[in-house]
């Protein structure tokens, strides 16, 4: 019986030293610099895994992605999915989902312009969404406090006589023209006389620096030669026709369509006004 108390006090010293000696190693581990580093890289880790969670959100194949899918199958199909179909359903919604998350994060969206203008348009119509009819009173008012843009632009009347290079006597030229004389000239592709064109079309044909000298050109008398990039050109001006506004009555649908576009502008300013106060808009100056 002595021995086997004696084997009882040394089994439980035994334990009692073990237990001493983890509960030491213990302590001394927690001391230790590298056990501070640990908990403190695991706290780091966890948080950086949280984030990541949160800027990558799971792809989720849902109950209602998948009856979507199979109903948009069995409409366009005219049968029933069977579960091969249903599978590659499955399996086509991850690979286009995991792409299109793989493009966003290259950047594709922000380096590939038609990608970037179809998101843009879309998140402008989801915003704006399609404009309101407008009544009558709305489409005169619109007319009436934008005068100016429905100005018709000013026209000109006028003749030329074209040469591709410098004429050798520009001055007898010019003399025979306002005596009456037949000058030749070379041939030009839109002709001699220019009855009634916009500024614009002029602009198109001849350049700025055309619709700028013909301005101050009197009427009934030959000027030139007036240089342009196709050449030279001896020019007489036969009619100045000043901007007049159009009647609303002619350009009803144009000025509908304009206060449309207004009231979208409108609406996409105040929302863009919002987003800057969420987003950091540097500009340089």
């Amino acid at each position: 019986m002595a021995t086997a108390q004696g084997a009882a006090v040394r089994g439980g010293s035994a334990r009692g030293f073990d237990a001493r000696r983890i509960g030491a190693a213990l302590k001394a581990g927690v001391r230790d610099p590298l056990f501070a580093f640990l908990i403190v890289g695991g706290g780091f880790f966890a948080a950086y895994a949280a984030v990541e969670a949160s800027r990558k959100p799971p792809v989720h194949y849902s109950t209602e992605v998948k009856r979507a899918l199979v109903d948009e199958f069995q409409t366009l199909a005219g049968r029933k999915a069977t579960a091969a179909d249903e599978a590659k359903m499955q399996k086509d919604f991850i690979t286009d989902e995991l792409l299109f998350r793989e493009a966003i994060a290259r950047g594709m969206h922000l380096t590939d312009g038609p990608t970037r203008k179809r998101l843009i348009d879309k998140v402008r119509y989801l915003i704006a969404g399609a404009p309101a009819e407008p009544t009558e009173e709305q489409i005169v008012n619109h007319y009436s406090e934008n005068l100016k843009r429905y100005r018709a632009e000013p026209k000109t009347s006028f003749s030329q006589i074209f040469f591709s290079a410098a004429p050798k006597d520009p001055a007898g030229t010019l003399a025979a023209l306002n005596r009456g004389d037949a000058v030749a000239g070379d041939d030009f592709w839109l002709g001699r006389d220019y009855p009634r064109y916009g500024d614009s079309m002029v602009r198109g044909i001849f350049g700025q620096p055309f619709i700028e000298t013909l301005a101050k050109a009197p009427t009934g008398q030959w000027i030139g030669p007036v240089r342009t990039p196709r050449g030279w050109h001896f020019v007489r001006k036969d009619e100045a026709i000043a901007p007049a506004l159009m009647p609303y009555s002619d350009i009803r649908d144009q000025v509908r369509q304009d206060y449309m576009m207004a009231e979208t502008e409108g609406t996409i300013d105040r929302e863009i006004a919002k987003l800057k106060e969420e987003y950091d808009v540097r500009i340089d100056r």
